[in-house]
């Protein structure tokens, strides 16, 4: 009923951010319905997050097309049932500990402390985000299994077979769970910390021949796979950022205490729907809240170390460590965005055990009376937090107002308000969200400088040479969606007023060097040439046929569906016989 009450408002309204790329999913199943594979409903790693994309076609498949709310509440209902697996979770490592006789109660209150979390909102109502609620649905069942498992045999050998099953089950649940995010590739790094903090014979095994041959067969096996999979891949690929390695792990720094904070004491709801745009801690000492930061992290990392086994204290060092080893992948070196609140969603349950146990060392010796007050006053005021902060998914404009009243500029929000504000007919404050969004980031501002150019298309103006100058330095990493709407807009009101503060020659040639750019860099251009070959079309559909038969022919095969549509639409359109005969082998693949 409580979490009903919280999420209740954010379930209307529509999808946000790369959540919208669900209506992708819908085409696929309005063209496909049931005859489709793996490789037609993915929007990101084909095989990494495949069963979360199944679920969303399910979704759509039962709805005949996007349904926000039902899409968002089956988040909500797999959220509830990982709430009672971080329960299971919390009571198991409780009963190693000498809180086992109050674990019950110690473990549901960590359970609806993290059910209720306001960081956890985006979690669950950032839709696209049920790939990660999966992965800590399987994450969890996999440490669960474990602990049962590795519980009843403690203080004794384990049996060939009892050590085969926990092996192979936890290992099953891991493969399981990164079928939904690769994150779950933490979950063996957690079953060393558990071993680490609850099991006491571990340290005795590690020094037989056993436990050393163990302990270096998985360090050799980690550093393999680091070797295999980091050379020549995008995973240290910054090119689409504008911040270095080392500036992402200084800022990250700071994040990481803005997440513990808003875990432990929620106080504000404007980190919401849009995070992009924090600023970067180019230094140790810029600003100097970084390398306050870092030693704070220090200050837990030794904190966490130094208690393990305490007998008070041990519990809450391992949800301390638990916490921090939740954020090696998304928090670390990575060149991922650098701030989301979902990152939090499985780390989170370790702060949530730690906060609570301590909560109950302070005030076991209270009347119970205060104890109860206490936690009551503190629940209610998250559940408070966390319900607003559901309301800023319901509405679109409160969330940009929201994001824009920070300290810092959310390129994102600002863009999108002013597409409200252009929607609306007002012009002058939406032009002063786009040139402070060109001024203030001017790397991430392509969809901004599109704004401007449909904007001054719209109210007649000649074309400004600052923006067509501009163009070419902004490739950024804003989403590909969001570019595309921009393009869309540019094209149409083009198509509608050939207007002169549209060059469409030096636009179409700044977007194919940008076009060429993202795919020197192994990044995809479709999002780009679409709109090339619509800008073409305004004026010659052949040479919009050119363009677009020369991607076809570079692997695009979406190329080769637009070309079909066109050479329909128009017989007097040319294509080498060669590209003629490829575009029939791939309309014969059409249901």
């Amino acid at each position: 009923m409580l979490i009903g009450a919280i999420y209740a408002p954010g379930l209307s309204g529509t999808l946000y951010l790369d959540s919208a790329k669900l209506y992708q999913v819908e085409q696929v199943y309005r063209e496909r319905g049931a005859d489709v594979d793996a490789e037609d409903v993915a929007f990101a790693s084909q095989f990494g997050r495949i069963i979360p994309q199944l679920t969303f076609y399910l979704n759509i498949a039962i709805d005949g097309g996007v349904n926000p709310y039902a899409i968002k509440l089956t988040n909500v209902i797999i959220h509830v049932v990982n709430g009672l697996l971080v329960y299971l979770f919390a009571l198991l490592l409780l009963e190693r500990t000498q809180y086992r006789e109050r674990r019950q109660l110690l473990a549901a209150a960590v359970a609806l402390a993290w059910l209720i979390s306001a960081v956890n909102v985006s979690g669950v109502l950032y839709a696209v985000q049920r790939m990660n609620q999966l992965a800590t649905f399987f994450s969890l069942g996999a440490l669960v299994y474990y602990l049962k498992i590795r519980g009843a045999q403690s203080g004794r050998p384990m049996s060939a077979p009892r050590l085969l099953a926990l092996v192979a089950g936890v290992a099953a649940l891991t493969v399981v769970a990164y079928a939904c995010k690769e994150n779950a590739l933490l979950v063996p790094i957690f079953v060393v910390l558990v071993e680490w903090y609850l099991f006491p014979d571990l340290a005795a095994w590690l020094r037989t021949k056993a436990g050393l041959a163990t302990t270096v067969t998985a360090a050799a096996v980690t550093v393999a796979l680091l070797a295999w999979l980091l050379p020549g891949s995008d995973l240290m690929d910054y090119s689409t950022r504008t911040f270095t390695p080392e500036e992402r792990v200084l800022t990250q720094a700071r994040i990481l205490w803005i997440y513990m904070i808003q875990i432990v004491v929620p106080t504000s709801t404007a980190t919401g729907l849009y995070q992009d745009g924090i600023p970067v801690s180019t230094g140790l000492f810029s600003p100097v809240s970084t390398a306050v930061a870092l030693a704070g992290l220090v200050g837990l990392l030794v904190f966490a170390i130094r208690h393990r086994g305490h007998e008070t204290a041990g519990i809450i060092a391992f949800g301390v460590a638990f916490f921090l080893a939740g954020h090696l992948l998304e928090s670390s070196v990575f060149p991922l965005e650098l701030y989301y609140e979902h990152r939090n969603y499985l780390p989170s349950a370790g702060l949530y055990l730690a906060l609570i146990v301590l909560a109950y060392v302070l005030l076991r010796r209270e009347p119970r009376g205060w104890a109860i007050g206490i936690a009551a006053v503190y629940f209610g005021a998250v559940a408070v937090v966390s319900h607003a902060k559901a309301v800023t998914w319901s509405d679109e404009q409160q969330a940009y107002r929201l994001a824009l009243a920070r300290d810092y500029l959310s390129p994102r929000a600002a863009s999108n308000m002013a597409q409200i504000y252009l929607e609306e007919g007002r012009i002058a404050p939406a032009m002063q969200l786009l040139d402070r969004v060109i001024a203030e980031s001017p790397h991430e501002a392509l969809r901004a400088r599109l704004q401007k150019l449909y904007v001054q298309c719209a109210i007649g103006a000649p074309p400004d040479e600052r923006l067509y100058t501009g163009l070419p330095d902004v490739t950024g990493r804003e989403l590909e969606i969001e570019v595309s709407q921009a393009l869309s807009n540019v094209v149409n009101i083009y198509s509608t007023t050939r207007c002169e503060a549209i060059d469409t020659d030096r636009l179409i040639s700044i977007l194919r060097t940008m076009s060429s750019t993202l795919r020197s860099d192994q990044r995809s251009s479709w999002h780009v040439d679409y709109y090339i070959g619509q800008l073409y079309s305004t004026y010659d559909k052949q040479q919009a046929a050119a363009w677009l038969e020369s991607r076809f022919l570079d692997g695009e095969e979406s190329a080769g569906w637009v070309l079909n549509e066109l050479l329909e639409q128009d017989d007097s359109i040319e294509v080498a016989p060669d590209t003629a005969a490829a575009l029939d082998r791939l309309d014969s693949r059409a249901p």
